[in-house]
């Protein structure tokens, strides 16, 4: 959560309204989760099946390949997979949750120090080349990106590992 809010509150401060949209949404959406307010929503976490995953990141591949970057078919397809998301995110939870286990509880620390480091790291690059005025010896994530991105098939391999990333993280294909 501190990580949805920290990065809803950075763009902000940024100008982002899309990602201040898409951070802070989730992080209100897991909120009413946590505080027991969803009353309505699925009764359990949806899972996708296989060939439905597929075939959403196989269409958002293909036209991110065909589309200009920062164009109507772009902002088009991350409009058509927020939704889904959040449909992802939209069940009540069972209100008395298990311990979690040794396991999980070393996943959370370890999956909650690496968002938290890249979190700060990019922070130190963006106000770093602010300052400085120099983006190449400050470099945030979406400098480092960007020529990747600018080609057909850096977005479709991007969007592929982003959504298929995305997948694992919502746990969709996991079995509990």
């Amino acid at each position: 959560m501190v990580i949805f809010v920290g990065t809803a509150v950075f763009h902000i401060w940024r100008g982002s309204w899309q990602d201040v949209a898409i951070f802070g949404i989730s992080a209100l959406l897991i909120l009413t989760q946590v505080f027991g307010l969803t009353r309505f929503g699925f009764s359990r976490q949806p899972k996708a099946p296989l060939w439905l995953l597929m075939l959403v990141v196989a269409v958002a591949a293909v036209t991110l390949y065909f589309a200009p970057r920062h164009g109507v078919v772009s902002f088009t397809v991350l409009m058509a997979l927020i939704p889904i998301g959040i449909a992802l995110l939209f069940y009540k939870d069972q209100k008395i949750q298990a311990q979690p286990s040794t396991a999980m509880f070393r996943s959370r620390i370890i999956w909650g120090s690496w968002a938290t480091g890249f979190a700060l790291t990019e922070l130190v690059a963006y106000v770093g080349s602010k300052l400085s005025g120099d983006l190449e010896k400050f470099p945030t994530i979406s400098v480092i990106l960007d020529p990747v991105l600018d080609t057909p098939i850096g977005r479709a391999v991007f969007v592929v590992l982003w959504l298929i990333g995305g997948a694992y993280l919502f746990g969709v294909r996991r079995q509990r």
